[in-house]
């Protein structure tokens, strides 16, 4: 007798061990159809009864698009970080020849009631130690244009509370007086055109710190906090 009930416990054991076995197996098969079909669900160009093999190589494919992507985005977030303006072409130079005596009879005649304040020429020395001319450098969202020690920069920018303050922080830290700023804004965006004059404290920086890589500098560093 008690071989055959120890026969039967054995023959019950095996039985019960199987039967877990089995449970075990259906639940992992649907754990990953449940995943299959998860799976699937982010891959809508995918056929509705499209294979597992199928499934896996499109997500592998998905995913490294993504990491392309993000890798690209990353890339460009740590140019704008680092201020690196690129502009668009060479300093372009426009010379007043042709066109001095028109302007200069259309400033006398607004004399009286512009808001302009012009200078004499009676004032000025027979030489100038900087070229009449402009040298411009653009990019998407800053425009510099430099006459000697004076630039006209102008900026186009998404609206952000306290742009200026930080514009005029970056043109004081490179010791650039502001002359003159017109600013104007919408809902979503904001226009800055300043008109500065390198101090005279500009002038110690000679031939080492031009006037002209002052001005690049901050122009620079304008890019970096509208595109930050």
């Amino acid at each position: 007798m008690g071989t055959v009930g120890g026969a039967r416990e054995g023959k019950g054991g095996g039985e019960s061990h199987q039967e877990t076995h089995i449970w075990t197996e259906r639940e992992r098969r649907k754990k990953m159809r449940t995943m299959f079909c998860n799976l699937h669900a982010l891959l809508p160009q995918l056929p509705p009864k499209a294979d597992k093999s199928t499934i896996v190589d499109e997500a592998m494919n998905c995913i490294k698009t993504l990491q392309q992507t993000l890798e690209k985005l990353q890339k460009e977030k740590q140019e704008r970080l680092h201020g690196a303006m690129t502009f668009n072409r060479e300093p372009s130079m426009i010379f007043p020849h042709q066109q001095a005596d028109s302007r200069e009879a259309f400033l006398a005649d607004q004399g009286s009631s512009s808001n302009l304040t012009i200078s004499s020429t009676k004032s000025l020395p027979s030489f100038s130690r900087y070229p009449v001319l402009f040298q411009t450098w653009t990019s998407s969202n800053v425009v510099l244009n430099i006459c000697g020690d004076e630039a006209q920069i102008s900026i186009c920018s998404p609206k952000k509370s306290g742009l200026f303050t930080t514009i005029c922080y970056v043109l004081e830290k490179h010791n650039v007086d502001v002359l003159c700023a017109h600013v104007s804004s919408d809902s979503n965006r904001s226009l800055y055109m300043i008109q500065a004059r390198a101090s005279e404290a500009s002038d110690q920086f000679g031939e080492t710190f031009p006037v002209e890589e002052v001005y690049k500098q901050v122009a620079r560093e304008i890019m970096c906090r509208v595109s930050s």
